[in-house]
């Protein structure tokens, strides 16, 4: 399940820099056309206009700011970092930056890099919710979903309205499989915000899991027509309907997905899973195979591929499959088979 998250990331609004007037008004321009179009989502263009402000004077860190930002929604991560590092070496004073470097040490698996940012943070703003959230979202990249509780519960401590902290909380306990816990703190968070299509999305695959598959499908068509074409909604909707047993509606659904985002891991998983039901179970191997190869750490993946090899009668490939993930796999060793 993916992440939650009102992402807050600064930029700036109005340039400070200070050049002759001429010049300084068409950097002026340059740098708002840049803003309206990191504000329209078209990342690519802004991070194009903000190179032409930095062309003309390199010193300009809000332009550097603004420019990562642009990259990190790119999901250019490194490129985003480089620009936050700039920013920093520039005007250290201006810490604030740290919490746009830490969501893309998050992103890079850079976990200790992120919390050092955040502990630094801590100490400037030591009531500050916002940093209990972000250390939780790292803490869920890193797979510690118990400590990513922990940060959350801290946040709410602190906030006792955060959704951020509710949703990401109640996914964390969903990963945990405490699907009690995860639709309290899923609906909490509705309470806060309501029809949060994200917030919807997630509270659907915890009923479809905990077998509530008319309100699950009821929800995930809400989330879908909130924010239409949003390739994990489809995604998910194709699962609940493969739950329902309605295999060519959830096929149809799982491949519209594909062809919005073909590096979606869930899409694959799902697809296989699909294909194990209908007992397809070459076509489930590709599917579960690439699940794995677009990420590695999706270990739902493994059971089901092991066992599809072991059914094709491939104990060799299952085995060695295990033996990738033999620690953090709760499965029979099928080498001992």
């Amino acid at each position: 399940m993916q992440k939650s998250l009102t992402l807050f990331l600064l930029f700036v609004v109005i340039l400070t820099a200070c050049s002759p007037a001429n010049r300084k008004n068409r950097i002026k321009y340059t740098f708002e056309t840049a803003n309206k179009k990191l504000n329209d989502g078209y990342y690519a263009e802004a991070v194009a206009l903000y190179t032409q402000v930095l062309e003309k004077d390199n010193q300009i860190t809000d332009a550097y700011l603004n420019r990562g930002v642009a990259y990190y929604e790119m999901g250019k991560y490194v490129a985003a970092l480089a620009d936050y590092n700039e920013v920093y070496r520039l005007k250290p004073d201006y810490e604030e930056v740290l919490f746009n470097r830490a969501y893309a040490y998050m992103e890079l698996g850079r976990t200790d890099n992120a919390l050092e940012d955040l502990n630094h943070l801590r100490m400037l703003y030591p009531d500050t919710a916002l940093i209990d959230v972000v250390e939780g979202l790292v803490m869920m990249n890193d797979l510690k979903y118990e400590q990513a509780i922990v940060s959350f519960t801290e946040a709410l401590q602190r906030d006792p309205d955060n959704f951020d902290a509710y949703s990401n909380r109640g996914i964390s306990r969903y990963e945990l499989g405490d699907y009690e816990a995860a639709a309290a703190d899923l609906s909490q968070a509705l309470v806060i915000h309501q029809n949060e299509p994200y917030a919807l999305n997630s509270l659907a695959l915890v009923l479809a899991d905990r077998g509530q598959l008319q309100k699950a499908d009821s929800l995930i068509q809400i989330a879908m027509t909130l924010v239409g074409g949003q390739a994990y909604f489809i995604n998910n909707a194709g699962y609940v309907q493969m739950l329902m047993g309605n295999y060519a509606q959830a096929d149809s659904l799982i491949r519209s997905s594909m062809k919005i985002d073909r590096q979606n891991p869930y899409a694959y998983l799902n697809q296989g899973k699909l294909y194990i039901q209908m007992d397809s179970l070459d076509q489930a191997v590709t599917s579960l195979s690439q699940a794995i190869e677009l990420d590695s750490s999706l270990l739902g993946s493994y059971p089901l591929l092991i066992d599809t090899y072991l059914r094709l009668g491939n104990q060799q490939l299952a085995c060695e499959l295990y033996q990738t993930k033999a620690e953090q796999l709760e499965v029979e060793n099928p080498c001992n088979k």
